[in-house]
């Protein structure tokens, strides 16, 4: 597991969002931003693509937990509350999972455990291992 939180170390992008890995298990990730003046859209609240990318930095979390490399193929999120401010967590589990192909669905909260947002997303698993 180790290996693999150094290659999540290294998404650059997820780290300029000020995202954090907190936990990471087999099928598992859960992770935490918290919402500043960077992540909010014109109208301000927190940005669709702020949301988007925690989601996708769980997503990865869990899909290459296995210790094989794992890149998205497809991705949604509908968005249920908006938020302007505060802590958000995003939960990623693991739906199904076989060789070439697992699914994945990512749950966004806020402080009060409120639902932010739903992401599912599939990954293709290569052969390689992390």
């Amino acid at each position: 597991m180790e290996k693999i939180k150094k290659v999540l170390k290294n998404d650059k992008f997820a780290a300029y969002n000020g995202i954090e890995l907190l936990e990471i298990s087999k099928g598992k990730a859960t992770v935490k931003m918290e919402i500043n003046e960077n992540h909010l859209n014109g109208v301000g609240i927190t940005h669709g693509g702020a949301l988007f990318t925690m989601a996708d930095y769980a997503f990865a979390a869990a899909s290459n937990s296995h210790g094989t490399v794992a890149v998205a193929i497809n991705a949604s999120i509908s968005y249920m509350k908006a938020t302007s401010q505060g802590t958000l967590i995003a939960h990623a589990q693991e739906v199904s999972c076989n060789p070439k192909l697992a699914t994945y669905t990512v749950h966004i909260t806020d402080e009060s455990d409120d639902l932010v947002a739903i992401f599912q997303g599939m990954a293709y698993r290569k052969k390689n291992k992390m």
